[in-house]
């Protein structure tokens, strides 16, 4: 459906602008966006006062490298410019819904706010920056605001307007070169860490549970101030073992550094890349033995006792990787035995829950074939 701005009237009270603006954070860098697009930089002051998921939602879909690229799809002149899907089309998103953060913050020019479509609770990575105060009975109060623009806004007066007639559609729309938090921006300097370094952040627990290979771009594989590039070749290793084992050409054995060799390669070629797509087009096709031990663990010797025992509070961490591993493994063996089938992040926790309930019954089996089990066992549609 397409997330588009819901056009109905509301009489509003009028709000003071000079106290929202006297109720706006200080600068944060770690709340603090930097988007890149044609002409400079445009600063956006996130505001997790007013939208604690959403802010946390775009700051893990930005480190990523999800917004790289994406095109200013919709612009209706005197009103707004809207941004965030990856397909370009109005259509497309993360795939995942926020929760409705509504507040009364005037929507005004430069404010930064969430799009959806009917439902009040649809939004998922669309967002629109509004261009002057005359929508606010439009806005205010419908739409969550997570953002306004502190600088740059006279370079988003300037990209590419679209057609009334089309609804705002753009021809041939202007881009985002590139989205950074600033305290990334700003520490993304040196080599990058090794992905067992990377694992040991402290974002990197909450990050293998929200991980999804929908989601990240090549341009992040590089990122030194996240553990989302670690994730990426753990992910990906597991997709590809479930790919696999769906063929039955499962081996491991494979050299220690060979996905991540393989990633990096097929990166190199199509820097803009999806993984998910990246990956079915690159890697799932001919079949290699796959590494014993990822950075997370030694998944051809892991154990349901083992997992079960991480689980139960001996390392928690290694559980949550693990289960980020399993949840790709069945993504990809399903790819394959329900051709096509991706299946939804919000099958993520009934599906994990099956496995651990299974491993519990059958501690001895080794946590690569019993997750193998539950992909062939598990329904979807």
């Amino acid at each position: 459906m397409l997330k588009r701005l819901l056009a109905t009237s509301l009489l509003i009270c009028g709000w003071s602008l000079s106290a929202f603006a006297a109720e706006a954070p200080a600068a944060d860098p770690q709340n603090t966006l930097y988007v890149e697009i044609n002409g400079g930089r445009v600063v956006i002051q996130m505001r997790p006062d007013l939208a604690p998921k959403h802010v946390a939602r775009i700051k893990s879909l930005t480190r990523g490298g999800f917004y790289d690229g994406v095109l200013f799809h919709r612009v209706i002149p005197d009103f707004m410019a809207q941004t965030g899907d990856p397909t370009g089309t109005g259509n497309g998103g993360s795939g995942r819904n926020i929760p409705a953060e509504f507040t009364r913050t005037p929507q005004v020019r430069g404010t930064v706010s969430m799009a959806r479509a009917n439902n009040k609770d649809s939004a998922d990575s669309q967002w629109f920056i509004v261009f002057n105060d005359s929508h606010r009975s439009d806005l205010d109060g419908k739409y969550t605001v997570w953002g306004q623009v502190t600088s740059g806004m006279e370079l988003i007066d300037a990209v590419k307007k679209g057609s009334a007639n089309l609804d705002g559609r753009v021809q041939n729309p202007d881009h985002i070169v590139r989205v950074q938090i600033a305290a990334d921006a700003d520490a993304a300097k040196g080599p990058k860490p090794s992905d067992a370094d990377l694992l040991k952040r402290p974002d990197a627990v909450d990050a293998a549970q929200n991980f999804s290979g929908t989601e990240f771009r090549c341009t992040a594989l590089n990122s030194s101030v996240s553990a989302q590039p670690a994730l990426a070749t753990l992910w990906t290793h597991g997709f590809l073992a479930g790919v696999y084992k769906a063929q039955n050409n499962l081996k491991y054995g494979g050299d220690a550094a060979g996905v991540t060799t393989a990633i990096a390669e097929a990166c190199t070629r199509y820097p803009q890349a999806l993984l998910l797509p990246l990956i079915n087009q690159e890697l799932a096709k001919n079949p290699r033995e796959l590494p014993q031990t990822t950075a997370a663990f030694s998944v051809a010797s892991y154990t349901c006792k083992a997992y079960g025992a991480a689980r139960g509070g001996a390392n928690k961490a290694e559980a949550e990787f693990a289960d980020a591993w399993a949840f790709a493994f069945i993504q990809g063996f399903k790819s394959i035995a329900q051709k096509g089938l991706e299946i939804p992040y919000a099958e993520r926790v009934r599906i994990l829950g099956a496995l651990s309930t299974n491993c519990a019954k059958q501690p001895d089996t080794t946590f690569s074939d019993m997750t193998g089990m539950v992909a062939a066992a598990v329904r979807l549609k």
